[in-house]
Parts: structure tokens; C-alpha cells; sequence
């Protein structure tokens, strides 16, 4: 078994999408540095309620105020988002998501980080209400998770406060905004705010941790059969392409029938096998 030689926390929020356009560079860090990098999420709490939320940087004072900065975030970050749920079905607080992140992290890390996942596809791409204890259970089933075992954790008071210590963690190491990483091995860490390019995250890695290992992605069969579903920029990112050339190469592997797309807002996700 491989020991875990440096820890990559990211500071995030299922509602943020720019947390959601890190999952790219963050697929690249677990391609390229496998089990010798553990990977682990603390929740902020971006929106406790729209009633009082207030983002004057961006404009967003309202759940429709979303809609135009995910747009123009999508345009910068390249994966997909569907912006219609802010004006449809909108969730009014991110509280819920956080805390069924946490039920979901006493099944384990990657159960959590299965779910997470799951979290950001569900809001971003398919206008779920991820504000809606139900629909969080739904998405429980879907990441594979025991659904007795995280419902149970759900309507508990272990997750609360799990979610509850994340947000006093993040405000005691003065966490302003989403994403922010820490990377950590023995005593050293490194701090980075705000979105980052592979080679930043790289950098704090192998500058805590020099003796970190670099390894080739498995093929990209492999990869979208491991990950996905998986965003056209998530395998630009992980394999050194432009996203043209990344959407070319997946629809060979389309018209092969190894993969299929899924058509979500601004862009697609791919699944393993055919249609």
C-alpha cells in the first residue's frame, strides 16, 4: 500500500462554482500523483440563507443574480453548468449540502468525496435542488453510498457539527473565499486562495514533499471508465489538450461506442460505454 506523503484540503462550498471548475486540475493531481496525495475537502457554509446573502463583488444578492455569474464563470473555468436551476427550482442555502457532505463522510473519504462529486454534477449540470433533504438522499443512491446509514447521519447531529467545526476551522485559519488549498506534509504547508492551475497545486506538493513521484494518466478509456462521468476540460486538463482536441479524441471513442456524451448547459459530460 502506497503512504500518503502530502495532503491537498481544499476550502469549498457545493454551491461554488468555482470550486466546481477546480475539479478538473484536481482529477490531474490524483492522476498524476495517485495514493501518495490524499486529497480532503472542508466545508465553508457559503450561503446560509438568500434572505441575507449579499455577494457585492459579483452582484449576487438573489438566486437569479446566479445564473449570469455561473455563465461567465463557465466561460473561464470550461466545465459545463446549466444556470436555469437559479431561475427555476433554486436551493436558498448551501447549509444542507454541506451537511449531507458530512453524513456522507462517516461512510468514509471516498464515499464523501464520491458524493461530493455527485453534489456538484447534480446543481451544476441538472438544475437538482440540492436544498431538499430528499433530493440529497437521491444522490446518496446514486454515489453508491448505504442509504439507510446516510439518512440516518442526515437527520442526525453528528453531521451538524461536523459542519459546524469545518466552518470554525475555516474562519480560525482566516478562509475568505472558495476554493482556497492547503497543502501540508509534517510540519511544513503552503496556502493558496482562490482558483488555481495545476502547476501552483503542483508546486506547494513537491515543495512540502520532494520526494513525490510523478506518474502518466491511465488511458483515456480508463480514466472516463474510473471518473466518470467526466467533463470534456477535465480530460483537456489531465492529458495536455485544448478542449477541441480533447472533444475529438472522446468523440472517436463515442463513434467506437466506448464512451457516450450527455449534453448538460454549456457543455457535456462523457460516460463510459455507448448510448
Amino acid at each position: 500500500m502506497i503512504p500518503v506523503r502530502a495532503t491537498l484540503t481544499e476550502f469549498t462550498d457545493p454551491f461554488c462554482t468555482w470550486c466546481w471548475g477546480a475539479e478538473p486540475v484536481l482529477r490531474r493531481v490524483e492522476e498524476t500523483y495517485g495514493a501518495q496525495v490524499g486529497v480532503e475537502f472542508v466545508m465553508g457554509g457559503l450561503v446560509a440563507d438568500f434572505e441575507s446573502f449579499s455577494d457585492a463583488a459579483n452582484g449576487v444578492t438573489d438566486p437569479a443574480d446566479v445564473a449570469p455569474h455561473w455563465e461567465a464563470a463557465s466561460a473561464r473555468h470550461g466545465m459545463p453548468v446549466d444556470s436555469a436551476v437559479w431561475t427555476t427550482d433554486p436551493p436558498r442555502s448551501s447549509y444542507p449540502a454541506c451537511i449531507a457532505y458530512e453524513a456522507a463522510e462517516f461512510q468514509g473519504t471516498e464515499a464523501a468525496r464520491r458524493y461530493l462529486r455527485r453534489l456538484r454534477e447534480a446543481l451544476a449540470t441538472e438544475r437538482r435542488d440540492v436544498g431538499d433533504r430528499e433530493v440529497l438522499v437521491e444522490l446518496a443512491a446514486e454515489a453508491g453510498l448505504d442509504v439507510e446509514r446516510f439518512r440516518a447521519a442526515l437527520h442526525g447531529d453528528g453531521a451538524r457539527a461536523a459542519f459546524e467545526e469545518d466552518r470554525k476551522h475555516a474562519r480560525e485559519r482566516g478562509v475568505t473565499s472558495f476554493p482556497t488549498f492547503r497543502v501540508t506534509a509534517g510540519d511544513d504547508e503552503r496556502w493558496l486562495a482562490g482558483s488555481q492551475p495545476f502547476d501552483a497545486l503542483a508546486g506547494a506538493l513537491e515543495a512540502v514533499e520532494p520526494d513525490l513521484d510523478r506518474r502518466s494518466p491511465r488511458p483515456l478509456p480508463e480514466f472516463v471508465e474510473h471518473h466518470g462521468p467526466v467533463a470534456t476540460r477535465e480530460v483537456a486538463e489531465v492529458y495536455g489538450l485544448d478542449d477541441d482536441e480533447a472533444g475529438r479524441r472522446l468523440n472517436e471513442l463515442a463513434a467506437a461506442g466506448t464512451v457516450s456524451e450527455s449534453e448538460r448547459g454549456t457543455g457535456s459530460l462523457w460516460l463510459a460505454g455507448g448510448d
